[in-house]
């Protein structure tokens, strides 16, 4: 069964997504708060957005490249960056969620990773409620201010 870890990731989509491309990393590698995966999804709110990150994966790590694409161009890329109206085809570890709202198929996964956006006002509501819906399908949870 998919497991949930919820990480404080800023105040800002734009915080967010810096976060993100530093967390690929040790997602790949497995880290305290998660094993190694061999290949994870990004679900992110917009395609501005996926393709943001696709930019900053290019520079971030920076002493390394990770294999990543936007899903509607990936063959077979490590790092799959996808958006609503977007579909990931299956086979990936783990799924890291930029979007304050629970995206489908989240049991497709070993490891669920949702961002939380500490904006003290919506996206912060936005992603209680997808705890609470997590919780209500029997995830287990945790919850992370640091990493």
């Amino acid at each position: 069964m998919v497991e949930a870890t919820f990480i404080a990731s800023g105040k800002t989509i734009e915080e967010a997504l810096e976060f993100s491309a530093d967390l690929v990393q040790k997602v790949l590698i497995g880290d305290d708060f998660t094993q190694a995966a061999k290949k994870i999804d990004i679900f992110c709110n917009s395609s501005q957005e996926a393709k943001k990150l696709d930019t900053i994966l290019w520079e971030k790590p920076k002493y390394s490249i990770i294999s990543h694409n936007l899903v509607n161009n990936c063959s077979d890329e490590i790092v799959k960056i996808g958006y609503p109206g977007t579909k990931f085809s299956l086979g990936s570890d783990s799924l890291i969620n930029l979007s304050p709202d629970l995206p489908p198929n989240i049991d497709n996964y070993k490891d669920y990773i949702q961002l939380v956006i500490v904006d003290g006002d919506d996206l912060r509501k936005r992603a209680a409620t997808t705890w609470t819906k997590c919780k209500n399908m029997g995830i287990s949870l945790r919850f992370l201010e640091t990493i």
